[in-house]
């Protein structure tokens, strides 16, 4: 396994209970996250630090003081950041790679009304709005 898989199974396996349980999601996301999280989700997603900065709406200069105080995120970041761990998983299950997933973000979605998914992820409602849609393409609805 190369050190790129290994650090997606090892951030899965971190926050396994927390993705299988949105109760378990929204009180972890209660306590904070280290920011060693956000990096290692900047790997999973294969997206840059800024565009994850602006998902959970921080500048990457709060994610560098951050990582230098060694400060927690906060609780709605910290949310935000699990809620796109599991869409992430699923659409990486779902299209093989995240590359692949990012591609289709980037395209209209018809069960979207002809959005662009990738500009949903700024919310946690949009961010819902995209597994809903992920879960018609894995029942074979047109999507």
């Amino acid at each position: 396994m190369n050190t790129s898989s290994g650090m997606k199974t090892s951030l899965l396996e971190q926050f396994q209970k927390e993705l299988s349980n949105p109760v378990a999601l929204v009180m972890r996301a209660a306590e904070g996250l280290a920011v060693n999280v956000f990096d290692a989700l900047v790997q999973f997603t294969e997206l840059n630090e800024n565009q994850l900065a602006a998902f959970i709406n921080v500048t990457p200069g709060i994610i560098r003081y951050y990582r230098v105080r060694d400060c927690k995120l906060g609780r709605a970041g910290s949310e935000q950041i699990l809620q796109l761990l599991a869409l992430y998983e699923r659409g990486h299950t779902l299209f093989g790679s995240s590359g692949a997933f990012n591609g289709w973000l980037r395209q209209p979605a018809l069960g979207l009304g002809g959005i662009i998914p990738f500009d949903l992820l700024y919310t946690p409602g949009g961010i819902n709005l995209v597994t809903e849609e992920l879960i018609r393409i894995e029942c074979g609805a047109l999507a």
